[in-house]
């Protein structure tokens, strides 16, 4: 598996880098850490000036400090988790979401993790932010690492809420959760949202009497079966653990986004992964975006899980 991993020497940088250490990862996984030396706009030099007044020296510094957060972030990723993981490190320069997912595409990564710094809305609308452009743009998976708990509170295991509805990116997550290794004692809660129908009106157009219970026994009943699948494929891959999961699952009335991030929250969930629809700007506009709402406000991480054909690298 080939995991990319970007660092700013940030907090949130740091836990980034300890999340992915403490992740057991496939057999013959390379996680590659990039920095990016990003030079600032001319026309905030007066902010910060710049050393000597010579724009050169601004640039080495810039650079030295690149490769300083990219070798930290090997250091601290070597000492968590020491040899079993092969990592590389490349120093980029440019805009950080551009250089970012440029050099995924480059090197063909399937899984691309960052921090975020969890801007409130209105500085994410003004000043937008990495995490949510690589959410939202990039072509493979994401892992938007959150830091969360103080150390003495963090457990042995995970505790992973998958999100699934029977769609072919919903089983997109789950065979991501059921191929991976997982530390032990990690427990997984799998959830399908049943979508509630449009209440009924009183217009004399309105559809037949009990039409919108057979929507939401229907609704359920789809719900329910794609956790039942979900069940049975991570069973079968329990017989191949040395540490089975722990597996529990159920069906929950409400909207996806608002259903996912409230489990997350009351289950105290590490980890949410889910599948991404793929739609395109106008349908996130009119629609919404249940992955993107979830990596915004869920109270932990998300990887959001995208298939190859997913190319247009837009986020559901």
């Amino acid at each position: 598996m080939k995991v990319m991993l970007a660092v700013d020497g940030s907090d949130c940088s740091h836990a980034a880098v300890k999340e992915a250490a403490s992740i057991p990862w496939p057999s013959g996984s390379v996680v590659k850490i990039v920095s990016v030396a990003e030079v600032p706009m001319l026309s905030a030099a007066w902010v910060v000036p710049m050393p000597g007044g010579s724009p050169a020296a601004w640039d080495r510094i810039i650079d030295d400090r690149s490769i300083a957060n990219a070798s930290q972030a090997m250091a601290q990723f070597g000492e968590i988790a020491g040899s079993r993981t092969e990592v590389t490190t490349r120093v980029l320069k440019g805009n950080p979401k551009e250089a970012i997912l440029d050099e995924a595409d480059r090197w063909g990564a399937q899984l691309l993790i960052v921090g975020t710094h969890g801007y409130s809305a209105l500085e994410r609308f003004w000043l937008g932010s990495v995490s949510r452009t690589i959410t939202a743009h990039s072509k493979c998976s994401v892992h938007i690492a959150r830091r969360r708990k103080a150390e003495a509170e963090i457990r042995t295991g995970l505790r992973i809420l998958l999100a699934v509805d029977g769609s072919d990116c919903g089983d997109a997550a789950l065979e991501e959760v059921a191929g991976r290794p997982w530390p032990g004692a990690t427990e997984v809660y799998i959830l399908s949202a049943i979508h509630p129908p449009f209440a009924p009106t009183p217009e004399p157009w309105a559809l037949p009497e009990g039409y919108y219970s057979q929507l939401e026994a229907s609704a359920r009943g789809q719900a329910e079966s794609a956790v039942e699948r979900a069940l049975t494929r991570l069973r079968v891959s329990n017989a191949e653990r040395a540490t089975p999961l722990i597996l529990t699952g159920g069906a929950i009335a409400g909207h996806p986004e608002e259903t996912i991030i409230h489990a997350a929250r009351t289950w105290d969930a590490d980890l949410v992964v889910l599948g991404s629809h793929g739609y395109g700007g106008l349908e996130r506009f009119l629609l919404g975006s249940v992955s993107h709402a979830v990596a915004s406000h869920a109270p932990c991480s998300v990887e959001i899980v995208r298939t190859p054909q997913q190319d247009d690298g837009e986020a559901s």
